[in-house]
C-alpha cells in the first residue's frame, strides 16, 4: 500500500514538472490511485502542452497486512476491493492477458490483434 503519489510530466522541449500528493489513507486500490493521479495531472492545468511522457510513482510503501484502515460509515466499495484482489491473483497465476476490460476483448475478437 502507498501513502503518497508523485506525478512527473515531461514535455517535448525536455523540461518536466513534478507534483506529489499524500493520500488521505494508505491504499493499493487501483481506482483510488488512478483518481489521485488524474487529480494531480488536472491540477497542472496544461493547455496545448506537448507532453511526451507521464510517470506515476507510488511512495511511502508499506505491507498491506500491516496497514491501518479507517472504518467508514455508510456506503463503501468493498465489492470493488474484493474483485481487484481476485483479478490480481488470476493475473499473477495465469498471466496479465487473462482478465481485461470487455472493450479490449471485443477489439481483439473483431480484429484478431492484441490490444
Amino acid at each position: 500500500m502507498c501513502r503518497s503519489l508523485t506525478l512527473t510530466v515531461r514535455y517535448a522541449d525536455g523540461s518536466s514538472t513534478t507534483r506529489s500528493r499524500a493520500l488521505g489513507e494508505a491504499s493499493h486500490h487501483s481506482p483510488v490511485l488512478a483518481a489521485a493521479a488524474r487529480d494531480l495531472y488536472a491540477g497542472l492545468g496544461l493547455q496545448r502542452a506537448r507532453v511526451t511522457q507521464i510517470a506515476v510513482r507510488a511512495e511511502q510503501l508499506a505491507a498491506a497486512d500491516g496497514a491501518h484502515h479507517q472504518l467508514q460509515l455508510g456506503d463503501t466499495d468493498d465489492k470493488a476491493h474484493r474483485l481487484e484482489v481476485v483479478t490480481d491473483a488470476a493475473r499473477s497465476r495465469c498471466g496479465t492477458h487473462v482478465i481485461k476490460p470487455a472493450a479490449l476483448a471485443e477489439h481483439h475478437q473483431e480484429t484478431g490483434a492484441d490490444p
